[in-house]
């Protein structure tokens, strides 16, 4: 007899727990490991200039684009904010999908016990 064993991950996702690709990627400079200012260097930065940007301060005109995510994911090998936007907009929307298909499924079911 085989005896097959269940994982379960109690942890929030990546789009659970962070509100922005952004704010995830703030998080990673500052917790991957290397200093921010290497990161900040890498992507050819100042500190101050990639703390400036990665802030989001809407009275700042530094602001954190497409191009320095590219740039970061260049410099760091970091792929999961990649993994971030498919669970947040990707995994969702099938989930949507799924539940709309169970409550038609159910419809048709009620439907057929009258």
């Amino acid at each position: 007899m085989e005896i097959k064993q269940l994982t379960l991950n109690f942890e929030k996702g990546l789009a659970d727990a962070w509100s922005s690709c952004r704010e995830y990627v703030a998080y990673r400079v500052h917790h991957q490991g290397k200093p921010q200012k290497a990161v900040a260097a890498d992507m050819d930065y100042s500190p101050s200039d990639l703390s400036r940007k990665l802030a989001q301060n809407p009275d700042d005109s530094r602001r954190f684009t497409l191009d320095d995510l590219e740039k970061y994911m260049d410099v760091t090998g970091d792929t999961r904010p990649v993994l971030y936007l498919v669970e947040k907009y990707l995994a969702r929307r099938r989930r949507e999908a799924l539940e709309k298909q169970i409550a038609e499924l159910q419809k048709q079911l009620e439907a057929g016990d009258e």
